[in-house]
């Protein structure tokens, strides 16, 4: 007439699952907001960038068009050179020769771009070496 006590092993698993399904959703949670964040920041920098850019380009454009219409500034051997900011470390450098010198014909334009460069004024060496062990 013994009677087995079974103890309740079974009682405690449940719980220690649900507490474990719970901290891993709520850390897969936390990760794919603070991803998030990330990635809206970087493209929120990307899309500043581009807009810099394009400003500076269409700056370039009404440049030449000014130039092309008789517009004459920073002269120097029939080549008329300009920069235009894009950020406080890039440039948008553009240069120009008259079509007189070179001999080409363009079009009705008096002058041919040369140059359409952007300038990184950064002078910081990256080190791209990998720190791997042999």
């Amino acid at each position: 007439m013994s009677k087995r006590k079974s103890h309740g092993v079974n009682v405690g698993s449940a719980s220690i699952l649900l507490i474990f399904t719970v901290l891993s959703l709520v850390s897969f949670a936390t990760l794919a907001l603070v991803n998030s964040k990330a990635d809206y920041n970087l493209s929120s920098k990307l899309s500043d960038r581009q807009a810099a850019y394009y400003n500076a380009c269409h700056a370039g454009n009404c440049f030449i068009a000014a130039v092309n219409s008789g517009y004459e500034s920073n002269l120097q051997d029939d080549i008329i050179k300009k920069s235009i900011p894009i950020t406080d470390n890039q440039s948008l450098d553009i240069a120009l020769i008259s079509n007189n010198s070179n001999n080409s014909i363009n079009s009705g334009n008096n002058y041919t771009v040369i140059q359409w460069q952007i300038i990184n004024y950064d002078d910081t060496e990256y080190d791209y070496t990998l720190p791997v062990f042999r």
